[in-house]
């Protein structure tokens, strides 16, 4: 009875301790799988966040290339662009050398021959004309197209009616008025002068009035003549020389213009007494325009 009750107590104890050796294992394999399970999860994220650094990367670094590139070959074409307009500058000012050049060539040809001349006008030039039109309307308006010249008539030869050569001074109207002589412009004037003198000892100071006009030839020979009263009879005054217009008025910018040459009068009755004569003298006239 004894041996009975002692043989069950101890296999009620192996059963014991074999159901909680059993839960024990248990409980240690669980734990395990849930390190490894985690193990596995911060594993997995780590890859993930390593996976996602290296996509941003990746799309970092082509942006940055493709940044790089459009830079440059917007560099490229900037460059390209600012050669291409120097080239078309550097030809635009040949080409305008070039036709200055021939332009004054052929202003400088019209005017050996006397011929008039305009220029043709470029489309800066027709746009400067029109922003300015109401002024030059103005200055237009305000020429009236009159030249004053004054002359100093110093005697150099003279008739037998003078004792002494007459010295003087000659004033010449020139008016808007002309017309072509051939190829040359004629412009009508109008003559006065008055002068002093002797004649057998007394003084005689002739005068003169007429209607005539004017030639430039080439634009630097000038050339005048009056049919009028010179003295006390019909006759004629004549003027030749040079105008200095393009140095006064062009390479100065004076309005003024200086002619120098010689002047001749004749006179079918000098003195009134029937008596034909006449002097030559040297003439330095500035001419004004209004």
């Amino acid at each position: 009875m004894t041996k009975n009750i002692l043989l069950k107590l101890l296999l009620s104890l192996f059963i014991a301790s074999t159901s909680g050796f059993a839960q024990d294992e248990g409980d240690v394999d669980a734990i395990e799988k849930a390190r490894q399970a985690k193990e596995a999860a911060e594993k997995a994220a780590a890859e993930a966040s390593a996976a996602t650094t290296a996509a941003i990367e990746a799309a970092a670094n082509k942006a940055a290339k493709e940044a790089r590139e459009g830079a440059k070959r917007k560099k490229e074409e900037e460059e390209a662009r600012k050669l291409a307009e120097a080239q078309a500058a550097e030809e635009a000012e040949y080409d305008a050398a070039a036709s200055a050049a021939a332009e004054e060539a052929k202003r400088k040809m019209a005017e050996e021959l006397g011929l008039d001349y305009e220029s043709p006008v470029s489309d800066s030039d027709s746009l400067e004309t029109d922003s300015l039109a109401t002024e030059t309307a103005i200055e237009a308006k305000e020429s009236l197209g009159f030249n004053v010249g004054l002359a100093a008539s110093v005697g150099l030869l003279a008739g037998e009616t003078f004792t002494n050569i007459p010295t003087g001074a000659t004033l010449v109207i020139t008016t808007p008025l002309g017309f072509k002589v051939g190829p040359f412009d004629y412009t009508v004037s109008l003559g006065f002068g008055s002068y002093s003198g002797t004649n057998d000892g007394e003084d005689f100071n002739p005068s003169f009035v007429g209607l005539g006009g004017n030639l430039t030839v080439a634009g630097f020979v000038f050339s005048e003549g009056h049919v009028g009263l010179v003295g006390e009879g019909s006759g004629f005054r004549g003027f030749a020389g040079i105008t200095l217009e393009r140095l006064m008025k062009k390479g100065l910018n004076l309005p003024v213009n200086l002619l120098i040459g010689s002047e001749a009068f004749y006179s079918t009755d000098m003195a009134g007494a029937g008596n034909p004569s006449g002097w030559a003298a040297l003439g330095v006239r500035l001419d004004y325009g209004f």
